[in-house]
């Protein structure tokens, strides 16, 4: 098998020399074949008549071959060495015609006047300065032709002692040398150039090389870290939907507090999981500001009512400067932006306080975090916005958080438009501050962009249920989905604990057939994502509503596939999807908020 290799950066400079070549030559053999017959036909009254026919044919033979080798170069320039043959052919035509022109003018010099002798001089260095700029990109070929045409001439003028025979060969000379200087340097320019050119597309191209390297190292770290986190998702949603189930049971005190230790672990492992999604839902674009004109001292004051008792129980103190102007930003993202930076200050200021206040400048307003920490050092004010990247904790203690905080406030901050920044003294604490866009006080207080509550707008990135309250609906159909039988029996026992009736199933086929003699419609169909045959929750809904002609059964997707494309999917159907592990609590408030929706349509 033959294999094709990338031409290197000298075999492409040598392109480019035959190039400039090849567009020069046939204008360069014009005008010397042009320039033969006009010395012929002056030299006709100085020189027998036989030389001069003589000379002419001889150089227009030259001329005719050296067409005939640039033609078939340009025949058969596709096959290997076609190039390397042609050069040195036009080389050997510029020895040959540097011959025809310097050896009959030296010879004839000893013969004619001194205008003739003029005359060729002034012949000479025209023939001589056109092949020099023809053919600067290739020296070898210059010399070729340089040498010949004008070394004998000069030498017979040289042996021909005069006052005016030596002033042509100093001048002449002088001339030649200051060219072929210049041409020296214009040649080792535009060769340069060419190799830095492609040396420079060498870089890019292995820059491109490795960034497309690095964007498949990332998809698959993405595709592995999803599946992972799917299937560690499995067994602790299972787990939490049967610690919902036992904390209805009734237990001793001892059994109780197991229970609830049991119940605060899974919620952690929870909170992490969450923390990785917030951080894939900004990824993916699936989250949608919605932007309105609010006071900032309503944000503040919750701020301070839910951080204070935390900063009293480290010995800090936690102050709120009151802010008199409003602001126009989603309430919602920019209070967990604000949140998590209050909490991060609070963990790692160890005595002084925590200081929360904002200043006008112009246009906007700058909210600004204040602690008396240990500060961050220069080097590390970029890094603590990677995700798991954490000071002062290489022990990875869980108790001083994930190190994803930072990464969700600049992402989310990125996402509002809001400029984000921090200045930190080391040994003397670190302020960040976050620039938000001023509302003229005369602006009404409205709600969102297109009249839905922001808070609704919450539950895109907390993975909550809205804050709008929900009626209960009881004794509904409900049908689950779930390949996974842990899973599945733990949902359908807690739905039913809630005085539903469930009919689950691993998969849609599965379930048609155990709701064929089952009278009335469902009032909410839970499916997972993932499920067996490389079918997806969203099919398997689709093909519930098919079944009961009505696309109007609400759905919710229950999963631990956390992939951004998930995300958007989900996103474009309009459907909910919960990430696995859901508590208790959240799930129930979708169940009845769903439930009551149906009801209500």
């Amino acid at each position: 098998m033959t294999t094709l290799t990338a031409p290197t950066d000298s075999q492409r400079v040598f392109e480019v020399q035959l190039s400039v070549l090849l567009r020069s030559f046939p204008f360069a053999l014009a005008g010397s074949a042009v320039s033969a017959c006009v010395v012929a036909y002056v030299m006709l009254a100085a020189v027998p008549q036989a030389q001069v026919a003589a000379w002419i044919s001889v150089t227009l033979l030259v001329a005719a071959w050296r067409l005939g080798a640039m033609v078939q170069h340009a025949r058969t320039r596709e096959r290997p060495g076609s190039g390397e043959r042609w050069l040195r052919r036009m080389i050997a035509g510029n020895i040959a015609s540097g011959l025809l022109w310097g050896l009959p003018f030296a010879y004839w010099t000893f013969f004619v006047p001194l205008q003739y002798q003029l005359f060729f001089i002034v012949v000479l260095f025209g023939l001589g300065t056109g092949a020099i700029y023809s053919n600067y990109m290739v020296l070898s070929a210059v010399y070729a032709f340089v040498v010949p045409t004008f070394a004998p001439t000069f030498i017979a003028l040289a042996v021909q002692p005069s006052a005016v025979n030596l002033a042509l060969v100093s001048s002449g000379a002088a001339y030649l040398v200051a060219t072929v200087a210049f041409i020296h340097r214009m040649n080792r320019t535009h060769l340069n150039a060419l190799r830095l050119g492609y040396e420079n597309m060498a870089l890019l191209q292995q820059v491109r090389l490795e960034k497309e390297a690095a964007e498949r190292s990332d998809l698959e770290k993405s595709r592995f870290l999803a599946a992972a986190s799917h299937d560690l998702r499995q067994p602790v949603h299972a787990m939490s939907l049967f610690l919902g189930l036992l904390a209805n049971e009734r237990l001793s005190e001892h059994g109780r507090y197991l229970v609830e230790n049991i119940t605060r672990a899974s919620a952690a492992m929870g909170h992490l999981f969450d923390a990785l999604l917030n951080i894939s839902r900004l990824d993916a674009g699936v989250i949608h500001p919605r932007f309105e004109s609010f006071p900032l001292d309503r944000l503040l004051d919750q701020i301070r009512a839910e951080y204070t008792p935390q900063a009293l129980q480290k010995g800090l103190r936690l102050t709120v400067r009151r802010c008199p102007d409003r602001v126009r930003s989603d309430p919602v993202l920019l209070e967990r932006i604000l949140r998590n930076l209050v909490s991060n200050a609070i963990a790692h200021t160890h005595e002084g306080r925590v200081l929360i206040g904002c200043r006008r400048r112009g246009g906007t307003v700058r909210i600004e975090v204040w602690d008396t920490g240990p500060g961050i050092p220069k080097h590390e004010h970029e890094r603590v916005f990677w995700e798991f990247h954490q000071l002062r904790n290489p022990e990875r203690d869980r108790s001083k958080g994930l190190g994803l905080g930072l990464a969700i406030v600049r992402r989310t901050a990125a996402l509002l438009g809001h400029a984000l920044s921090l200045r930190s003294t080391e040994g003397r604490g670190t302020v960040f501050m976050l620039d938000v866009a001023a509302q003229p006080a005369s602006a009404p207080i409205a709600g969102t962009e297109d009249g839905t509550p922001a808070a609704d707008a919450a539950a895109a990135i907390a993975g909550a249920a809205p804050a709008a309250a929900v009626v209960g609906s009881t004794g509904q159909l409900i049908l689950v989905i779930d390949d996974d039988a842990q899973n599945r029996e733990g949902l359908q026992l807690l739905l039913e604990s809630w005085g539903h009736r469930v009919i689950a199933a691993a998969g849609p086929a599965e379930l048609v057939a155990l709701t064929a003699d089952v009278p009335g419609r469902p009032g909410l169909i839970v499916s997972d994502y993932r499920l067996r045959e490389h079918e997806t929750g969203i099919e398997a809904i689709d093909r519930l509503h098919e079944e009961y002609n009505d696309a109007a059964i609400p759905a919710l997707l229950v999963s631990g596939d956390t992939d951004p494309a998930r995300l958007i999917e989900a996103a474009a159907r309009s459907i909910p999807m919960l990430h696995k592990p859901v508590e208790v609590e959240m799930l129930r408030g979708w169940v009845e908020k769903l439930l009551a929706a149906r009801a209500a349509g």
